[in-house]
C-alpha cells in the first residue's frame, strides 16, 4: 500500500513538471517568438471556446492536435486565418489543387478558403471539459500555484 502512494505522488509531481513545461513553453512561444500557436514536438492544444464545431466539440474541450504532412475531407483541423487573432478548429469539408474549405458543423456557410501551409495540425484527440480546468492552470496564478503545489510534494516527500 505504501508503494501505491509513493507511486501516486511521483506520478502527481510528474504530471505537474508536464503541465508547467508546456505552459512556459506556451509562454515563452507566443511572447517571444510571437507564434500563434505553439506546437511541441509536432503537437498542440487547444481549448475549444466557441459552438462552431457542436456537437462534435463543445466550449470547454481540450483537443489534441498533430502535424501532418496532407489533410483530407472530413478531417477537424485547426489553422489560422490572416485576419484572425486567435486560431480557429473546423472540419474540412473540401480539397482541391489551390485551396482548402472548411466549416464548422454547426455553422451554416463555410470559411474562407485556406491553404495547407495555414493549417497547425489535425486534431487527434478530444478530452470534453477538462480545457476549463486547463486554462485556470495556464493563467497567471494557475501557473503559481503549480509552481508552489510541485514545491510542496517536494518537500513533504523529505519529511518522510
Amino acid at each position: 500500500m505504501r508503494v501505491i502512494g509513493r507511486l501516486g505522488k511521483y506520478l502527481f509531481t510528474i504530471l505537474l513538471s508536464i503541465i508547467l513545461l508546456f505552459n512556459l513553453y506556451g509562454i515563452y512561444q507566443r511572447k517571444i517568438h510571437h507564434q500563434q500557436f505553439p506546437m511541441a514536438f509536432g503537437f498542440g492544444y487547444a481549448i475549444v471556446s466557441s459552438g462552431s464545431m457542436e456537437p462534435t466539440l463543445s466550449w470547454g474541450d481540450l483537443i489534441v492536435v498533430q502535424r501532418k504532412g496532407s489533410y483530407q475531407a472530413a478531417d477537424i483541423v485547426t489553422f489560422a486565418q490572416p485576419e484572425d487573432k486567435y486560431p480557429i478548429t473546423h472540419r474540412i469539408v473540401s480539397i482541391n489543387e489551390e485551396s482548402i474549405v472548411t466549416k464548422g458543423d454547426a455553422n451554416t456557410s463555410s470559411d474562407l478558403p485556406i491553404h495547407n501551409e495555414q493549417i497547425f495540425g489535425k486534431v487527434i484527440l478530444i478530452i470534453p471539459f477538462i480545457g476549463n480546468l486547463l486554462k485556470v492552470i495556464s493563467s497567471p496564478l494557475g501557473i503559481m500555484l503549480l509552481v508552489i503545489l510541485l514545491l510542496l510534494s517536494f518537500y513533504f516527500r523529505k519529511l518522510e
